[in-house]
């Protein structure tokens, strides 16, 4: 993960230099618990699938879990019977799983609820493309 700067305390890597943060990576067993089994499993495939696209962060934080490789590529949220998943892509795509897509300056933000494995396996080549956006220092 290329960068200008390491915070000093939590030893994270940054693009910006005194990049505002929260130190610390979190607790992933924190964002898992009271949760049904079923999605604690789902949650699992997710992040086994992020880890093999590459060096990748998961930052946890309550509910929340911040996927990044130098800037966020992906967030997700842990919901009592779904994970709320928001991809950063470059572009707007089109998927029936996506009931929300925002445009910003900087990327397009589609959110989908992920229930099962199929859920998942349907978004994994969007999740894919927002991670190799991530690290195309050019864009």
């Amino acid at each position: 993960m290329p960068s200008t700067w390491t915070c000093p305390k939590c030893k994270r890597r940054f693009t910006r230099a005194n990049q505002r943060h929260a130190c610390g990576t979190g607790d992933r067993a924190q964002v898992l618990r009271n949760r049904p089994g079923e999605l604690v499993k789902l949650y699992a495939a997710f992040e086994r699938f992020v880890k093999s696209l590459g060096p990748v962060e998961l930052v946890t934080r309550e509910r929340y879990v911040l996927v990044r490789t130098t800037r966020i590529f992906v967030d997700l949220v842990v919901m009592a019977e779904s994970l709320r998943l928001a991809i950063h892509l470059s572009r707007k795509a089109k998927h029936a799983l996506f009931s929300k897509v925002v445009a910003d300056r900087r990327h397009v933000t589609h959110v989908a609820l992920l229930r099962t494995a199929a859920d998942l396996d349907a978004m994994k080549p969007f999740v894919r493309e927002a991670y190799e956006n991530s690290i195309d220092t050019g864009s």
